[in-house]
Formats: structure tokens, C-alpha cells, sequence
């Protein structure tokens, strides 16, 4: 299965790491997770935005990997974050998530999320 992505010439360029466009092939099926908070395996969660992402992340490497798919199927990934997180913190690692073919992306900041200590939630979709 091949999920096309692409930046298409009559708009701006990405802003960010992302495409703005992720094709799914039409007989994909598509999985889809509910929003991952920062929490680890065994349910701890830092206090830092800063580790709740790279927790969330992996969060999602596993839920993917319990399912069989690989993180290239991801074609569409929202972040919804509840304070400023460490730009530098952020690239790193979102780069090395999605390894230079990163899906369709919304980022967002909200005034909270369902826990006063859940700092980012982030929700994913795949195909497969």
C-alpha cells in the first residue's frame, strides 16, 4: 500500500514538518486512535511537556506496532498542547518520529485538556 503525500505549488509551503496533502489508496483499512497523553507504560506522568510528548509518541510507536503497522501509515496526526513546549524539544523529536515523511499535521493550543496535569494530547490515524 502506497499513501501518496504531497505539497502542492498553488498554495504556501508547509509552515512546518508536514505535508499538507496525504493521499489513502482507496481499499486501505484505517486505524484509528483515540488521543495519546504523556503518560508511560506503567502510567506515570511527568510533569514536563517536554516528556509527555516523547511519551505520547511512543505511546503511539506501540499501540501501531501492536496492530501491525508501521509508523509511515500514519497520514494525519493532530497535536493539541495546553502550554508552550521547548521548540528545539519539539522538532527533535518529531523528526525522528515520522524520519523526513512527515503526514498531514494540525498543531494547536488549548486552554486545557482533561487533566490539569495532561500537558499534550496528540491523536493519530493510520491505514493499512
Amino acid at each position: 500500500m502506497e499513501i501518496k503525500r504531497s505539497n502542492p505549488e498553488n498554495v504556501a509551503p508547509p509552515v512546518g514538518q508536514y505535508h499538507h496533502v496525504t493521499v489513502i489508496p482507496r481499499d486501505a483499512e484505517l486505524i484509528v486512535l483515540s488521543g495519546q497523553i504523556g503518560s508511560d507504560k506503567n502510567g506515570f506522568l511527568p510533569k514536563d511537556i517536554e516528556s509527555q510528548f516523547v511519551n505520547a509518541l511512543e505511546n503511539i510507536k506501540a499501540i501501531l506496532e501492536s496492530e501491525g503497522v508501521e509508523l509511515n501509515n500514519i497520514f494525519k496526526i493532530n497535536f493539541w498542547l495546553a502550554e508552550n513546549i521547548d521548540r528545539k524539544v519539539f522538532l527533535e523529536k518529531w523528526s525522528e518520529f515520522h524520519k523526513g515523511n512527515p503526514p498531514a499535521t494540525t498543531y494547536a493550543y488549548v486552554s486545557a485538556l482533561a487533566n490539569p496535569d495532561i500537558k499534550i494530547e496528540i491523536e493519530a490515524w493510520a491505514a493499512r
